[in-house]
C-alpha cells in the first residue's frame, strides 16, 4: 500500500476490526511506517486520529515493526497537539516505559539518551498540566511519569501534588488511577525510609 492509498482509506469510517486489518496489512507489507507516523500530524483531525489508532495497534500486535520507528516517534511526540492522537501516543509510551516491558520494547527505550528522556518527561508534564488535556490522556501521562520516576526520582515530588489536585473533583477514571499511583508512591517512600534506617 502506498501513502496516497492509505490517506484515502483513512477517510472512511473505521471500527476496531477495520483498524486491526489495516494495521496487519501495513505491518506485514512493505509500507514505510514513517509515512503512517506523519499522517498522525495531518488534517483533518479525524484522519490523524485514525492514523494514530492504527499506529497503536501496530505497536500492540506487531511491536517488532513499531520498534523500527520508535526513535522518530519519540522525537515527534512533543509536536502532537491533536488530543485524540495524544491518547494513542501515550498508550504506546506506557508500553515502552512499563517496568515489565518485553525486550522488544526495553531495548529501543534503553537506547534513548538522558537528554531525550528528559525532553520526554518535559513533554508529558506539559500535557499533564494543560487544562485542555482530556482525562483519558492525563491518566495515561500520570502512568508514564510514574514509570519514569525510577530514572528521575524528582518526578514523584512534582507528580504527587498534581495528582492530589486532580483528585479534588476528578472523574471516576481519574480517581481510580490517581489513588492507585499515590498508593504506590507512598509504599515506595516507606520502603526507602526503612532502607535508610537499616543503613544508619
Amino acid at each position: 500500500m502506498k501513502k496516497e492509498q492509505l490517506f484515502q482509506e483513512l477517510k472512511q469510517t473505521m471500527g476496531k476490526v477495520q483498524v486491526q486489518n489495516v494495521a496487519k496489512r501495513l505491518a506485514e507489507g512493505k509500507f514505510d511506517l514513517n509515512d503512517l507516523l506523519d499522517l498522525c500530524f495531518t488534517k483533518p483531525d479525524v484522519l490523524a486520529f485514525r492514523a494514530a489508532w492504527i499506529l497503536e495497534q501496530i505497536d500492540s500486535l506487531y511491536p517488532e515493526q513499531f520498534s523500527l520507528i520508535f526513535f522518530r516517534f519519540i522525537q515527534r511526540m512533543p509536536e502532537q497537539v491533536n488530543e485524540s492522537c495524544q491518547r494513542h501516543f501515550t498508550k504506546i509510551l506506557m508500553n515502552y516505559t512499563h517496568a515489565k516491558a518485553p525486550a522488544v520494547r526495553q531495548v529501543p527505550y534503553s537506547r534513548l539518551t538522558v537528554a531525550q528522556r528528559e525532553k520526554l518527561v518535559e513533554c508529558q508534564f506539559d500535557w499533564l498540566v494543560d487544562p485542555d488535556t482530556p482525562v483519558a490522556v492525563r491518566v495515561n501521562v500520570m502512568d508514564i511519569l510514574y514509570n519514569m520516576s525510577g530514572e528521575f526520582p524528582w518526578i514523584k515530588e512534582e507528580l504527587a501534588p498534581q495528582i492530589e489536585f486532580f483528585l479534588r473533583d476528578g472523574s471516576a477514571a481519574m480517581q481510580s488511577r490517581g489513588k492507585r499511583l499515590l498508593k504506590r508512591m507512598r509504599v515506595a517512600h516507606l520502603k526507602d525510609e526503612r532502607f535508610l534506617k537499616t543503613k544508619s
